[in-house]
């Protein structure tokens, strides 16, 4: 208690000479009065804080996140890149060579080469790091804050002591604070206090100091979740001062590798070991051989400098052939292709998933907002018994015209718009706030130049019966101001209406957007002061009418009326439309107003309108996109069974054969019967958030990869139980969010669609590099294995002395092929352009590696087929270039050799650029990163040739014509042949 108390202490200082805190030491947040706390913080419940004194106390008390371990310095990023057992042994290597026995110059280029290779990891770690930072920001909570008085969202770490938050159902709470207001709140502490029932929030300050958590019911911890209601809070400790921030050390996130890196590194250990048992036996064999010509006498050289010589090439061999730089190129592919999708509106929150989301089989989506705009449209409008055409008529030239010869068209937008409690935030953006049936009205009214306000000010509002579930309806009753203009066919109507009694007095013009017309009427009973108009569910409007206008006319409402109107309302029901009807009628005096229920009889029937949620342009081509790459698509809603049938035909997630079905069929399912039907239902209708979890767990049985949307609490158990978790950026609960695997900033599944597509090019490029760098790796292995241990015998066959045995690539050779054919052309592979085809594909199987057997055996034999060129010129070239009374020379064979292998591996690389294909194809130069890359290479091979210092170093010698003829041939056929190879398979699998 004293450490929590002295946690406390350290936030009791002055910000402009106020004490935020009590000096005292049993300050507990749940006990003073709210009053006294808000004097306290020097805060405003209305105004909050002023964003001027925000910022210095973010200053003073830091951010509100929990303290994480620091990151990595780049001085202590680049030290690590020295943290390696080969490296070790590459420095033991250099120290030898140069302090031992003198071979300086070998020493300076290791240590040369080292320091760029150390160079480079440090880069791609730091770019690495970077990323992940910058992703980490991008996926940050934010919170609803009053500043300056006025609401706002903020990065939740930018809260501060004194704060005053706004927090809904669903909310992630940020900081500690105290309710000051709330509506029906409760919290779900468990992750705190361990209670696993929700907790009911108070207002009322509680005088009891040592109150366990859970009983300090007027309090909300950060990290909690509000499951139900809403409040208005004041922040009271933040960051490490927070309950949670005391046991921050056991609640520290542990950096994390991938599966894929994890595969990696067990992988490449197993390589590791395989390359190190091969180095050593090149190292005993190369000695032994050593040591024999020695004591032949048929060298000059010493046991220690044989011995000196196999050391340094067994290392080299060792460090060449293990791929330690691969799983940092993995995590800057996977980080550059994130922040891709980052700006493609898909935050991902782990890395993990992107190697999973190249690999969904199943999209379970939500209907609203993502298949669709989640914004209502009036399609259709039917008054009386007959449909307006609505396109038509809203064309300009029609406007004026339908307004003035349809009273009923004016009866139904009167009513559309002034029975609604929608309004414009900002009518020039089209933000409407409100439900969004009546936002749709609303937009409805001013494609007819109707303006709500203007309506109001001649129609104002005085009494309303809400909306009810049970009811389903909605009236008001407005006053007929002195502004309203009773034109003639209104009047006329009012006469059908009701019987004549005496003279109307005539009504000034308003600026209502209908005709005016200078007349009296004296039609109508001068005590109807009020008009009433009705809305609901068609089946609720009709019950309460009596008459009907049909042509301007008004006429009783007969039984064949009344279902011919249920008849469209079906109809149109049927095409997913949600349907309200509209009546009205005049009321008399407002004092004998008490029960707007009372007067709900005798009503007027107008007509209906049909809405719809329109799908979202894109989708239609996201829908197709996703059938040709064999993903299904699942559509989950909430909506009736007919609304979501219509729905999933029109975007042509329905085909004939497929299942629509709602909750009740689901619930009669067993687990065993869902697993079976599934493969068969494409949409799920009134279905429940606790049910997705069924469903995805019947695909996954199946052997999907499952990606499933959600945006509310309900949700956070699918979210997590799916192989990859979509929330929604604009909808989506904080909790939904914290259990996703992804966000989509735009809420649109057209993102899905294109964040799938970028994980699958992900998931082809770390493929294609990993691939290439191991292949070359072997290759080299091999090439050094093959010739130390079976050189002399190979030569003997060949009829060449055996004597003539060199060791094909030196210490130094073999490092800077690490360098230029490991390095460059691996990391423009991880950034290769998405193939046409990509989006046809397969998905990938759930368990399929990328080094599986196929691969891995696909690694040994184009790693060994590589070697074909490098062997040929070591072991042909001799008696070849013999012929051509060539005059033998170690150093012209040392360079063929190395060079041949450089310039395989470097043109093997474009093998990549597609998968499963030959270099022969339309588009191999796409990649003008991989273009780059070889270039640069070649020209970097050429210049250590050529450049008589860098001979010096490399033990390189310049070739002549036709030394190059024999280093492009050798270098070339092996790469044909991979690809002959390769396009023979292609085209078998293709027959198949």
């Amino acid at each position: 208690m004293k450490l929590i108390k002295k946690s406390i202490l350290n936030q009791t200082n002055n910000i402009q000479g106020t004490d935020l805190y009590w000096h005292q030491p049993n300050i507990y947040w749940h006990q003073p009065k709210i009053e006294e706390l808000l004097t306290r913080f020097s805060t405003n419940p209305e105004k909050g804080l002023s964003q001027d004194e925000a910022e210095k106390r973010l200053k003073r008390y830091g951010y509100n996140e929990l303290e994480e371990k620091k990151a990595k310095s780049p001085f202590k990023i680049f030290l690590s890149q020295f943290n390696d057992f080969m490296i070790w042994i590459l420095i033991a290597a250099a120290i030898i060579s140069g302090v031992i026995i003198r071979e300086i110059t070998d020493a300076i280029v290791i240590i040369i080469i080292l320091i760029i290779n150390s160079v480079l990891g440090f880069i791609q770690e730091y770019r690495a790091e970077k990323a992940m930072q910058a992703l980490k920001e991008l996926a940050a909570p934010t919170a609803l804050v009053i500043r300056d008085g006025v609401e706002k969202h903020i990065s939740s770490k930018l809260i501060v002591p004194g704060d005053i938050i706004k927090l809904t159902s669903g909310d992630l709470i940020p900081a500690d604070c105290r309710v000051i207001s709330h509506v029906n709140l409760q919290t779900n502490e468990s992750m705190l206090t361990g209670e696993s029932l929700p907790v009911d929030k108070t207002i009322t300050e509680i005088n009891k100091e040592n109150l366990p958590l859970g009983d300090r019911i007027n309090m909300l911890y950060s990290g909690t979740i509000v499951v139900k209601g809403r409040c208005t809070a004041l922040v009271v400790a933040t960051g490490n001062n927070t309950e949670i921030g005391k046991i921050a050390n056991l609640v520290q996130e542990k950096d994390e590798l991938t599966p894929l890196q994890l595969e990696l590194k067990t992988v490449g250990a197993r390589i590791g070991i395989i390359c190190l048992a091969v180095s050593v036996i090149v190292f005993i064999a190369g000695m032994l051989k050593g040591f024999s010509a020695i004591s032949q006498g048929l060298v000059s050289s010493t046991r220690a400098s044989v011995m000196s010589d196999m050391f340094l090439v067994a290392v080299a061999l060792a460090v060449a052939s293990i791929p330690e730089g691969l799983p940092a190129i993995v995590t800057i592919s996977l980080a550059m292709g994130v922040q891709k999708m980052a700006k493609n509106n898909a935050i991902v929150r782990r890395l993990s998933s992107v190697e999973t989301l190249g690999s969904v089989s199943v999209i379970c989506t939500d209907k609203t907002g993502t298949l669709t705009q989640n914004k209502m449209v009036v399609k259709k409008i039917f008054l009386g018994l007959d449909e307006f055409n609505l396109q038509q008529n809203l064309k300009q030239d029609n406007l004026d015209k339908s307004l003035h010869e349809n009273t009923a068209l004016k009866y139904l937008l009167e009513s559309a718009i002034l029975c609604n409690d929608a309004y414009y935030l900002d009518k020039k953006n089209s933000k409407i706030a409100g439900d969004p049936t009546e936002a749709a009205l609303i937009e409805l009214g001013n494609q007819f130049n109707l303006d709500k306000a203007s309506l109001e000010f001649v129609l104002p509002r005085e009494h309303e019966e809400p909306f009810d579930s049970e009811r389903k309806m909605m009236t008001t009753v407005h006053r007929i101001s002195d502004n309203y203009l009773f034109t003639e066919d209104r009047q006329k109507i009012a006469e059908q209406c009701y019987p004549k009694k005496q003279p109307f007095a005539g009504f000034d013009a308003g600026n209502t957007g209908f005709d005016t017309v200078d007349a009296d009427f004296d039609t109508v009973d001068a005590s109807f002061e009020y008009v009433l108009f009705s809305k609901g569910a068609p089946e609720s409007i009709l019950k309460k009418c009596s008459k009907i206008i049909k042509d301007n006319k008004v006429e009783d409402l007969t039984t064949s009326d009344r279902e011919k109107i249920m008849k469209i309302n079906t109809e149109l029901a049927n095409n997913a439309m949600r349907n309200l009807a509209f009546a009205f009628k005049y009321i008399k005096a407002p004092e004998k107003i008490k029960r707007v229920s009372d007067f709900e009889n005798d009503l007027v029937y107008i007509g209906l309108v049909g809405m719809i949620d329109p799908p979202r342009p894109e989708v239609y081509e996201a829908v197709e996109k996703c059938k040709a790459a064999n993903i299904k698509i699942i559509m989950i809603t909430g909506d009736h069974k007919l609304t979501a049938k219509s729905i999933g035909k029109e975007l042509g997630i329905l085909n004939t054969n497929d299942k629509v079905i709602d909750e009740e069929d689901l619930r009669n399912m067993t687990e065993e019967e869902l697993q079976k039907e599934i493969e068969n239902i494409k949409v799920f209708a009134r279905v429940s958030p606790q049910h997705k979890v069924a469903i995805v767990e019947a695909l996954k049985k199946n052997g999907h990869i499952v990606a499933m949307t959600g945006d509310g609490i309900n949700d956070a158990p699918s979210l997590k139980k799916a192989d990859i978790g979509l929330a929604m950026g604009i909808t989506g609960t904080d909790v939904s969010k914290e259990a996703s695997d992804m966000i989509l900033t735009d809420d649109n599944f057209a993102t899905i669609v294109k964040a799938i597509k970028e994980g699958r090019v992900i998931y082809d490029n770390l493929k294609k590099f990993i691939l290439f760098l191991l292949s070359c790796n072997i290759s080299e292995v091999l090439v050094m294995f093959i010739a130390i241990v079976f050189g002399s015998y190979i030569f003997k066959l060949l009829g060449i002395d055996p004597l003539l045995v060199y060791i094909p690539l030196l210490p130094v050779q073999i490092l800077w092929m690490n360098l230029i054919t490991d390095g460059f052309p691996a990391l423009a592979l991880g950034i290769n352009p998405a193939e046409p085809n990509i989006m046809e594909r397969k998905a990938t199987k759930k368990k399929e590696r990328i080094l599986n057997k196929k691969s891995l055996l696909q690694i040994f034999w184009q790693g060994l087929v590589l070697t074909f060129g490098a062997l040929f010129m070591y072991f042909i070239a001799p008696l070849f270039f013999n012929t051509h009374s060539l005059v033998h020379d170690t150093d012209v064979f040392h360079t063929c050799v190395f060079t041949t292998l450089v310039l395989s591996q470097l043109l093997y690389s474009y093998n990549f650029r597609f998968e499963n294909k030959g270099i022969f194809r339309k588009g191999i130069f796409g990649n003008k990163f991989l273009n780059m890359s070889f270039i640069g290479s070649v020209i970097l091979q050429v210049a250590i040739i050529y450049i008589p210092f860098l001979q010096k170093i490399f033990s390189t010698t310049s070739l002549n014509l036709f030394n190059w003829l024999a280093v492009l041939a050798s270098a070339a056929v092996p790469v044909v042949i991979i690809n002959i190879i390769n396009e023979i398979s292609y085209y078998i699998r293709k027959k198949i």
